[in-house]
């Protein structure tokens, strides 16, 4: 056995640690041990019999070496087979005296040496890179060109020029993958491509022509099996759904998009990010009239003290005038009359004496002036007040606190997030508008977007999803005045697979390529409701109710 070709086939692959199981005589493994740790490997031995576990998932890569004419060696192969232990993790070098196709399916007849794997079957005649597109499916071989006396640098040279296992694994010759999705309304269902209802399924919709495209590209069909149930909540210890199946095993992909919750990740694997949800609290601001007395808002404190100073000054200025000028209609011009022409000119309104001195004539004539100017600002800005929603809720403090209803979409995740935010507004949310209520408080998109449209109502819904409906249902008025509000930012929504599936590298690699192309982003502009834009505001007609006059009526 050439020692110093196996130190160096493992170095040549960048690893640090090797566990190595053999069942040679001490000074063969003591060569071995010297020998990798001059090439900086740190080295583990065992005997097949106390092989160690060799768990899917740890920190680091590392190799393993197998003498597969050891007793016990056939054991080691099963074991690391249930454990998953074929994945990218492990760097395998299979040692054995025959490189005969025979042999190496009797010995690895039913070890699951899958896609992802990195194993490499050494004898003194050949090297050989082995795996299998399904476990029932025959051995792909292919010869590496170098054999078991090989150098460090041939094997370097070998591994640069290889091109990588997503990469050279592409073809997995029409084998059927078994995956499930979700379609929670099956009456209305009308097909993958129907974009009658894109809010209903919507991630489903989206992510079946990414793995449909992905099974056309890697070469293998989709067993898909539909449910109703949803994607899968953790109950007595185990999940339900579509996350339930994948961590039982029955079946490898899910052909819809989850979110990536630190609950699920202990029992499943994702291998692509899909679209980011936005989940938002839709409203209509309240009217100006609502929260204030629209009657002062046109001008400011300033503006206000201005104008009150002109038109004081205008009725003194004149009063002042009475009492030097010569004029006869003058002479009884009381401060009454000076109070009554300056809210004359305010209303505008004449004045029922007209002075024959010039300067009483030019000061009324520039406060009739002035007072146009004042009242044509004032009337356009009143209409322009009327037109415009407030501001008055910005934050969920803000919501929390104000008389406004609030609904939550009807989704798996319709509490969760509510429960588990430490946010002390989004509890006090919680517990004011939506606990009292119970499951009245939870509704369709549908049933929750009329009623923000005709009541003073806010919804929680995946953005989306609200969109699709505003843009069906609100007139181009009415989308201008809708305000929202980020109640929480959910995770990413990705693709699942099986907990270390054997494909999960090659699936990942390919949906990476729909990413970079943009077929992703083409999907998510057909399947995802865009944010409905403002192009009517200011257009139409609107309807001055009791409340906007109110103030002033009050004053009387």
């Amino acid at each position: 056995m050439d020692i110093q070709f196996l130190a160096a086939f493992f170095a040549s692959k960048h690893l640090s640690f090797l566990t190595a199981i053999l069942c040679w005589e001490p000074e063969l493994t003591k060569k071995l041990a010297q020998e990798t740790g001059q090439h900086g490997l740190r080295v583990v031995l065992y005997s097949p019999q106390a092989a160690p576990p060799l768990p899917a998932y740890a920190p680091r890569r590392e190799g393993v070496l197998l003498d597969l004419t050891c007793d016990g060696a056939s054991d080691v192969l099963q074991a690391a087979s249930s454990s998953r232990a074929f994945i990218h993790r492990y760097t395998w070098l299979l040692l054995h005296t025959s490189a005969e196709r025979a042999v190496l399916d009797s010995t690895l007849e039913d070890v699951a040496i899958l896609p992802d794997a990195d194993v490499t079957w050494g004898s003194a005649n050949a090297l050989l890179d082995v795996y299998r597109v399904k476990v029932d499916q025959p051995l792909l071989i292919t010869t590496l060109g170098l054999n078991i006396s090989s150098s460090g640098q041939e094997l370097a040279a070998l591994w640069a020029s290889l091109p990588a296992a997503a990469t050279r694994r592409k073809n997995l010759n029409n084998v059927g993958i078994k995956a499930v999705t979700v379609v929670t309304q099956p009456q209305s269902f009308l097909g993958w491509s129907d974009l009658t209802m894109r809010h209903v399924d919507t991630f489903p919709k989206l992510s079946y022509p990414l793995l449909k495209l992905c099974a056309q590209d890697l070469n293998f069909t989709l067993l898909i099996v539909k449910q109703t149930s949803l994607y899968g909540e953790e109950v007595n210890g185990s999940f339900t759904g579509v996350a339930g199946l994948l961590e039982r095993g029955r079946i490898e992909l899910g052909i819809c998009s989850l979110f990536m919750r630190e609950d699920r990740w202990r029992v499943i694997h994702y291998c692509s990010e899909t679209v980011q949800l936005q989940v938002a609290i839709i409203f209509r601001q309240p009217s100006q009239s609502a929260v204030g007395n629209v009657f002062v808002l046109p001008f400011s404190r300033g503006v206000w003290l201005a104008v009150g100073g002109v038109f004081a000054g205008a009725g003194a200025l004149l009063l002042a005038l009475s009492r030097l000028a010569a004029d006869p209609l003058m002479q009884h011009f009381t401060p009454f009359d000076a109070a009554t022409f300056t809210l004359a000119s305010i209303c505008q309104q004449g004045f029922h004496m007209t002075p024959s001195v010039i300067s009483a004539r030019v000061v009324m004539f520039s406060t009739v002036l002035a007072a146009l100017f004042v009242f044509t600002s004032y009337s356009a800005k009143i209409v322009a007040i009327l037109q415009t929603p407030s501001n008055a809720l910005q934050t969920m403090h803000d919501l929390a606190s104000s008389p406004i209803g609030l609904g939550v979409q009807e989704t798996t995740y319709k509490r969760v997030y509510f429960t588990e935010s430490k946010e002390a507004a989004t509890q006090q949310l919680y517990r004011r508008k939506l606990l009292p209520f119970g499951e009245k408080a939870y509704m369709t998109a549908e049933e929750g977007i009329a009623r923000v449209r005709t009541e003073l109502f806010a919804f929680q819904t995946e953005a989306q999803a609200g969109y699709e409906v505003i843009s069906k249902t609100f007139t181009e008025h009415e989308k201008c005045g809708l305000k929202e509000i980020q109640s929480f930012k959910p995770p990413l929504v990705a693709v699942p697979l099986r907990r270390h599936s054997g494909y999960r590298d090659l699936f990942a690699s390919r949906l990476r390529w729909q990413r970079e192309v943009g077929m992703m982003s083409r999907e998510r502009r057909i399947w995802v409701a865009e944010k409905p834009r403002c192009v009517g505001a200011g257009a139409g007609f609107l309807s001055v109710g009791l409340v906007d006059v109110l103030p002033a009526l009050k004053k009387h």
